[in-house]
């Protein structure tokens, strides 16, 4: 895990069949003979741009040839959708490519989870997760309604932690109206990308039913009308991770191709919206997911924020904040 003050060595490279040569530019020595979980987003039923399978066995391989005991890993997720069940999640798995047989290593979906406390708040860690020493992460980078974006640190603080910590997560993200503050502006409700808040006469009402807890009409009040029930949703995130990987070496390789405008829990989560970079890879998620967004804004600027109307790199700060990690990086392309 990297450190606030130190700057870590981030491998960026456009072609996968370099995957080899920028794995090797990384010491794993303490990886070798460890049951290594590999976490990664398998893709929601009828989503198009998860990680490949065919580039994640690529890793896998590369793994088992380094003595190292690989399997792939997830957690349910806390919506209504075939992935709620671990049996659910191991079919959608299966149908995307994601077996024994074809990746050369077990699937392993867990439900349960250990809590772990980081900030004051307690995250139930998945099982798998938490009992590992060595952990690889395999982060598909897309955008995202609650956080602008997902990339390393989304896929451990939201991916790494149990359904009922999802929902808690959630929760506190809602927003909680003070009148007296409220000027009926209207933003709010146009950036609630769940159709949540209406306005009408000077009236503010919000619907339980449809609010998802994204907190993206926090992030966009100017007045103080709306302030969040328990904390931000990108703090939490960074939080969360934290709790996943902390005292842990953890490889974080993002795969930043097929940029589409949603998550990989969204079925349909098209279009594409940004040209395909390449991958990059360290040992540092705060330093992964910011060189992941450096290279994107270079293609098309600031393009996250522009479909979500949340800043991306309010999860990356707050990461530095709480020391999972730094922003500061040495880019080595290969």
């Amino acid at each position: 895990m990297g450190e606030s003050h130190r700057m870590s060595t981030v491998v960026y490279f456009k072609d996968a069949e370099q995957l080899p040569n920028a794995l090797d530019e990384f010491d794993l020595r303490s990886f070798s003979h460890q049951s290594v979980p590999v976490k990664l987003h398998m893709g929601e039923m009828k989503n198009k741009y998860f990680p490949r399978p065919v580039f994640v066995k690529q890793v896998i391989d590369y793994l088992i040839d380094h003595e190292m005991q690989p399997f792939l890993t997830d957690t349910t997720v806390a919506y209504n959708a075939p992935r709620k069940s671990k049996s659910g999640y191991k079919k959608v798995a299966y149908l995307h490519g994601f077996s024994k047989k074809k990746i050369g290593c077990e699937v392993v979906i867990d439900d349960q989870g250990v809590p772990v406390e980081v900030e004051g708040r307690n995250y139930e860690v998945a099982d798998h997760l938490h009992k590992a020493s060595c952990i690889v992460a395999i982060s598909h980078v897309k955008g995202h309604v609650a956080s602008g974006f997902g990339g390393a640190i989304k896929n451990f603080g939201m991916g790494g932690v149990t359904k009922e910590t999802k929902k808690r997560m959630h929760h506190g993200a809602k927003p909680v109206y003070t009148k007296d503050k409220c000027t009926f502006c209207g933003i709010c409700a146009e950036v609630c990308p769940f159709n949540a808040i209406t306005i009408k006469d000077n009236e503010w009402e919000k619907s339980e039913r449809k609010c998802f807890g994204c907190g993206v009409c926090v992030d966009n009040c100017k007045t103080g009308g709306l302030q969040f029930e328990d904390a931000s949703f990108q703090f939490v995130l960074a939080c969360a991770c934290k709790a996943c990987v902390q005292s842990k070496q953890v490889l974080y390789i993002n795969d930043v191709n097929r940029i589409a405008r949603s998550c990989d829990c969204d079925p349909f989560s098209g279009p594409i919206i940004c040209p395909d970079i390449g991958y990059v890879i360290g040992m540092d998620p705060v330093a992964v997911d910011t060189v992941s967004l450096d290279l994107i804004d270079k293609q098309k600027d600031q393009v996250f924020y522009k479909e979500h109307h949340v800043d991306p790199r309010k999860q990356i700060l707050f990461g530095e904040q709480i020391g999972l990690g730094s922003r500061k990086y040495s880019l080595k392309e290969l």
